[in-house]
């Protein structure tokens, strides 16, 4: 009987590692770590749940570093990731070291009778090839301490605020208070290119266009923006903390940032659409895609994961969790009536506007690094260094952006 017993406890330990699989998946998206433990503790539980004897490995990644990894593990014929989540400015970086798989005979297993997102499927998309399943959309909205609504300009509201209005409820905050009420985030390669990209397109310019007559205008509402901004911005990566400590009071911001502060208390903040300019709203949106690896071990997990992550269900779930737009139409009907779905509508009028959707850079050794460095660097010289807008610097900048391209993205 021992004897029995132990050829049948040697052999579980020989079938129990063989039953388990570990799916890796890697992302730049939910870096922060309040997103990170959304993701690991309510949703993989979920995919896990659903897969007996799966564990997945979820890892974050920049886009560089993902890159790298990828096809470091190509080159070494040892391959050990299986699912991507990509920016849209890694996209043809990603295509062009071959390491992501091509889905288009796929699209119905991993996104079946639902609607996603044409434009941003359509950026996922090489040379009549689908490899990129959006998954999560980026745009920007106004979030706002409520105590900064007692010095709204008279007969201005929120949903119809311009740049102009922005920059009068400024001046009366800080003329009543001494206090430089807006928080911008201006820790480098952050999120200053989007917001200020998304002012260029509520004057009518494209994006990324720095030099543009409609650029020049939307430089100059930030020049004039510019004493009110708080003193502390070159230091906030993200505007969260400024917020919540009541440092600043009004913020524009990633929806999903925007998202985190106002659902800590709803009763002390409020959101709204980002401001119009002279021609409409303008907003820049961020592609978040799915993307199975060329060489990924578990191929068929994999597509089982795109599929999960596409789910209306799914994406109403994270949403609600940490505030990213949808990539799926039907998501919005399992998001109920409250803050969650507050944040997404204000979201979603923003993206009404004027849209421009992020152009990876086309060049060999295009760079979307240099794109932002483009932004930053004029902000910090027309703004922080008060020389205001200067056409000719705006010329020599908007040649080193379109230097990442074949062609150039605003012609």
């Amino acid at each position: 009987m021992r004897k029995y017993l132990a050829l049948f406890l040697i052999a579980s330990l020989v079938a129990g590692p063989a039953l388990a699989e570990t799916l890796s998946v890697v992302s730049r998206v939910f870096s922060p770590p309040e997103e990170q433990r959304f993701i690991r503790d309510q949703i993989i539980p979920l995919f896990e749940a659903e897969n007996p004897g799966v564990t997945v490995d979820f890892e974050i990644l920049t886009d560089s570093e993902m890159l790298d990894k990828l096809i470091a593990q190509k080159q070494a014929g040892n391959t050990t990731i299986d699912v991507l989540i990509s920016y849209v400015s890694n996209f043809s970086r990603l295509v062009e070291a071959g390491v992501v798989a091509d889905l288009t005979g796929e699209l119905d297993v991993v996104a079946p009778d639902r609607t996603l997102s044409a434009g941003f499927l359509a950026q996922g998309q090489f040379d009549g090839k689908q490899y990129f399943i959006p998954f999560a959309g980026d745009d920007y909205v106004l979030v706002i301490n409520r105590a900064a609504l007692d010095y709204l300009p008279a007969g201005t509201a929120l949903d119809s605020l311009t740049y102009e209005d922005l920059i009068l409820w400024l001046k009366n905050i800080y003329d009543a208070t001494g206090m430089k009420a807006f928080a911008l985030p201006g820790v480098r390669m952050g999120l200053l290119t989007y917001i200020v990209g998304s002012t260029v397109l509520a004057y009518g310019g494209c994006f990324p266009d720095v030099n543009s007559e409609a650029a020049q205008q939307a430089w100059d509402v930030w020049y004039r923006m510019y004493p009110y901004v708080n003193d502390n911005w070159v230091t906030y990566k993200m505007v969260n903390d400024a917020m919540l400590r009541e440092e600043t009071w009004i913020a524009i911001t990633h929806v999903a940032r925007a998202g985190m502060v106002y659902l800590t208390d709803p009763s002390k903040f409020t959101l709204a659409p980002v401001p119009f300019g002279s021609v409409d709203r303008g907003s820049v949106a961020g592609n978040n895609s799915l993307a199975l690896a060329e060489y990924a071990p578990h191929r068929d997990l994999g597509l089982k994961f795109i599929e999960f992550m596409t789910r209306p269900e799914i994406q109403a779930r994270i949403a609600q969790g940490v505030s990213f737009n949808p990539a799926v139409a039907e998501a919005v009907r399992y998001i109920p009536p409250g803050p969650a779905r507050d944040i997404i509508e204000v979201a979603n009028i923003g993206m009404s506007g004027r849209v421009a959707f992020i152009p990876g850079p086309t060049a060999e050794g295009g760079d979307w690094g240099v794109v932002k460095q483009v932004f930053e660097d004029a902000f910090y010289y027309i703004c922080a260094r008060g020389k205001g807008v200067d056409p000719v610097y705006l010329d020599m900048q908007q040649q080193i952006i379109d230097m990442q391209y074949v062609e150039p993205p605003c012609p």
